[in-house]
């Protein structure tokens, strides 16, 4: 039997579909790994990330948010006709694959796109099974707003299988964990499973099921789950807010796997380039920014003595021939993680500051200061490691004095990098009952929650968020300037 899991298109309707732009999907990557490993089902990837759109901008020097929220028409006219020919692509390039099952990771954003792609998979019979952020939380709404047949809620790899089993052998789904699905017209939510304690019993993910040529560096987890409690994360809906960390070895073992990869790689080009004049030979395409790995965890730095006995043992193995970035939190960071990431070559470190205003932080229990993060961005600054910050612009009581607290912080730290993006009340998170009043299962157009620029909640705030953002943007976009004329 035949199952497709789908990453639906989102931020390639706005455009962003050249290699530098995106990483490839490691979550179906564990998922189809661990469902081909333990199942006689034969698992396929389709990513409608790498769609690329007719006038499509391919700048890799453009800074996403911005294309994004330039684009923001060309994404609703896409959404707004389920008729244009991109979904005939999609549809055409799934069924290609004649699958029993497809499943699709969803979150809030791309809800519409899924209830598009879904609605043509039921017009060939194709069951469907949903999972990700938004089905977790809101299950029983993802089955009626999509019309897919199940939902597997959390973690995804232990229910899977068991759905899959169930399906071959024809028995009761009443058995598989953390599936919502529907009997005789009526939903039927299943227990939770508990979250696999030991996530060093999942394979390392089979990157052969993918096109790497397609995407920009590798992909690497190494823990799921976040300790801290903010108030606009809803990470630990799925993941649980116990950090399971993977141990040493089995990283450095992925970590080896994935130098032999490239290693074979270079010696093929090596071969072909030495053999240039045979007919028919053709240069290879080698993988964009190939050496560079992200660490994709909530935060990399959350264990110190941990994350210490990691970049030791990348360095003692030679694996610092990666350039590595990944997420950390300012207050995680000292003098000696920092020289230890420089040493294991960490060239870019993301830092979720959020905002400049102490009230804000507090509220949203961020749980991180001001002089934190002066003092994060100048230990990295000064071990020649990249600072890329990340605001949010749309807080719950959030004014533009907070606004104009988050731009002094920019200025007084001088990270190399800031990112601006609009705070989405996501399900889940403890901001969305405090600035949605809707009940979620009347609200439609899904499309609006995004970070890059679709307010969803400007009459909360006392003002116009779309234009409060673009506004950030423009602040954001001179400042880069002026520290390009410094450098």
């Amino acid at each position: 039997m035949k199952f497709v899991l789908v990453r639906p298109p989102f931020y390639s309707l706005f455009g962003l579909s050249s290699p530098k732009m995106k990483t490839y999907p490691l979550n179906l990557l564990y998922l189809a790994t661990f469902a081909k490993q333990n199942s006689d089902w034969d698992v396929v990837i389709f990513d409608g990330e790498n769609l690329d759109l007719p006038n499509s901008p391919r700048s890799a020097n453009t800074d996403p948010e911005l294309v994004m929220n330039a684009e923001i028409p060309r994404m609703e006219k896409l959404i707004n006709d389920p008729d244009h020919e991109i979904w005939n692509i999609i549809e055409s390039q799934i069924l290609a694959h004649q699958p029993d099952l497809v499943g699709i990771t969803c979150n809030s954003g791309n809800m519409d796109t899924v209830r598009i792609i879904v609605k043509r998979l039921k017009m060939s019979g194709i069951p469907v099974v949903l999972g990700g952020s938004h089905p977790t939380v809101l299950p029983e709404q993802s089955l009626f707003y999509t019309s897919a047949d199940m939902v597997i809620t959390g973690e995804g790899e232990l229910a899977l299988l068991s759905l899959l089993e169930a399906l071959e052998s024809k028995t009761d789904l009443s058995s598989v964990e953390s599936l919502v699905w529907k009997r005789f017209g009526k939903t039927v939510i299943n227990p939770r499973a508990e979250l696999i304690r030991d996530i060093d019993s999942l394979p390392i993910p089979d990157r052969s099921l993918i096109d790497r040529r397609e995407y920009f560096g590798e992909v690497l987890m190494t823990g799921r789950g976040c300790p801290f409690n903010c108030a606009y994360c809803a990470s630990r809906n799925i993941w649980g807010k116990k950090t399971r960390l993977r141990s040493v070895d089995a990283i450095i073992s992925e970590l080896s796997t994935i130098k032999s990869d490239i290693e074979k790689l270079q010696q093929k080009e090596r071969d072909v380039s030495s053999a240039v004049d045979l007919p028919g030979n053709e240069k290879v395409d080698m993988r964009p920014g190939m050496w560079v790995v992200k660490i994709v965890d909530d935060t990399f730095t959350v264990v110190k003595s941990r994350t210490l006995e990691l970049l030791d043992t990348i360095i003692d193995n030679q694996l610092n021939c990666f350039e590595f970035t990944g997420g950390v939190r300012a207050d995680t960071l000292d003098d000696k993680l920092v020289r230890k990431m420089k040493e294991s070559n960490f060239k870019r470190v993301t830092l979720g500051v959020e905002s400049g205003s102490p009230r804000i932080l507090k509220l949203i229990r961020k749980g991180e200061s001001n002089n934190q993060v002066i003092r994060a961005v100048k230990m990295l600054r000064e071990e020649g490691i990249m600072s890329h910050a990340f605001f949010m612009i749309g807080f719950p009581g959030e004014t533009k004095e907070d606004i104009e607290l988050s731009k002094k912080l920019i200025l007084e730290a001088q990270p190399d990098h800031v990112e601006i993006n609009m705070v989405t009340p996501y399900p889940g998170t403890d901001i969305f009952p405090k600035i949605i009043k809707e009940d979620p299962n009347d609200i439609d157009r899904w499309y609006r929650w995004f970070h890059q620029g679709l307010a969803t909640h400007s009459e909360t705030l006392g003002y116009d968020l779309d234009e409060a953002y673009r506004s950030f943007l423009e602040f954001a976009r001179d400042y880069h300037l002026s520290r390009q004329q410094i450098c």
